[in-house]
């Protein structure tokens, strides 16, 4: 390269440079003075139909009442009757008379009184051992 060239570029590398700088002095000045509240919009008309003799209709259908078919319905409840009892095994797998499941992983024994803690197993619970 030639000392006239890089002369030359070393020239015109800030003149490049400043004139992609913007001229304002303040980097707000391009901004609107009322940015947080910006002027409010005024709403648009609906357009005008072609033919103003005419005026215009939206179709409607006609209300029709709810129909109803009297008071809600309260659903039968199971009676215990139908409602197959769950079972609950000892230790040996043997069927526990008067035991019945408490909640999650419980069992509780209505001739002693006591609850026990069980696992699930089969159709029904049996006693941790």
């Amino acid at each position: 390269m030639t000392p006239r060239l890089a002369l030359l570029l070393t020239a015109l590398l800030p003149l490049a440079a400043q004139a992609q700088v913007p001229t304002s002095s303040s980097p707000t000045a391009t901004r609107s003075t009322n940015s947080v509240n910006p002027p409010p919009v005024a709403p648009q008309a609906p357009p005008q139909p072609a033919n103003p003799a005419l005026p215009v209709q939206v179709p409607r259908q006609p209300a029709q009442p709810i129909r109803s078919t009297g008071p809600a319905q309260v659903a039968p409840a199971s009676t215990p009757a139908t409602r197959v009892p769950d079972k609950v095994y000892d230790r040996n797998g043997r069927i526990v008379p008067g035991v019945k499941p408490a909640g999650p992983n419980r069992v509780f024994d209505s001739r002693t009184g006591r609850y026990y803690d069980s696992v699930p197993a089969g159709d029904g619970q049996q006693i941790k051992p």
